[in-house]
């Protein structure tokens, strides 16, 4: 944990991403005294909120009551306070179930998995194979409203020249399984770059490899989407991925 961060500062950080991912909108103390067991009174609440703010990890937009998480706070809350979740198992098997409908040498099997990738995290999404990209999902990020008409336009431009990126994403995150994690201004595609995204590699048993990759609002459902993208990464280049190119050859 940051030096510059207590314990308990942490704990309201970590409350403020959660609630304010949940609503999609500022954070206000009576609201984490209501819904978090932080055992302390509302108004220490509002004390250490102001500390985090003067720290740079959640801010006050316009005139609201509420704060929240700067791209500051949301790195934080990913690289120390978030807890991975675990898919449930009627999610696994569900997965498993509907990866076993793939072919993992077919041409529509990069559209597949971004739909597929998409309706489970309710994010738009990508994939890229050396001979096929394709983007699913930009409904989902035109009726969400922790998005501004700017950052929506700014993604659906992304997925517009998707061709412009896949060279450079393929060579940076093929090889790996490991999620990355770009949020806000951290993204630099552009100036105004406002929202987040998650990259990761996967190799299939075929020997091929591609990335796959998830874009939504900082406020978006790290532990989920992270954990969601791991356990199809390992799907796709472990056992499963050998019983589908057996199938297939069949």
């Amino acid at each position: 944990m940051g030096s510059e961060i207590t314990p308990r500062q942490a704990k309201i950080l970590a409350a403020i991403v959660k609630e304010n991912c949940d609503s999609c909108g500022p954070v206000a103390s009576q609201d984490l005294a209501e819904k978090y067991n932080l055992g302390v009174s509302t108004a220490t609440i509002r004390n250490e909120m102001a500390v985090l703010e003067e720290m740079g990890y959640i801010s006050q937009p316009h005139t609201s009551a509420g704060r929240v998480p700067t791209d500051k706070g949301f790195r934080f809350f990913v690289n120390e306070l978030m807890d991975r979740v675990q898919l449930t198992l009627k999610e696994q098997d569900l997965l498993k179930r509907e990866l076993m409908k793939m072919r993992v040498l077919h041409a529509e099997m990069g559209r597949r998995l971004a739909k597929l990738l998409s309706e489970h995290s309710q994010q738009a999404s990508f994939t890229l194979f050396p001979e096929e990209m394709s983007t699913v999902g930009l409904s989902n990020i035109l009726d969400n409203p922790a998005l501004t008409a700017e950052d929506a336009k700014e993604i659906a431009q992304f997925f517009d020249h998707l061709d412009q990126y896949a060279e450079k994403m393929m060579q940076d995150y093929s090889a790996s399984a490991k999620p990355a994690t770009f949020i806000g201004k951290e993204l630099k595609l552009s100036k105004k770059s406002d929202y987040s995204m998650i990259v990761s590699g996967l190799t299939l048993p075929s020997g091929k490899k591609g990335v796959i990759g998830l874009i939504g609002p900082k406020s978006m459902k790290y532990e989920k989407n992270l954990s969601l993208m791991e356990y199809i990464a390992k799907l796709l280049g472990g056992g499963l991925g050998i019983v589908l190119l057996m199938l297939i050859q069949k």
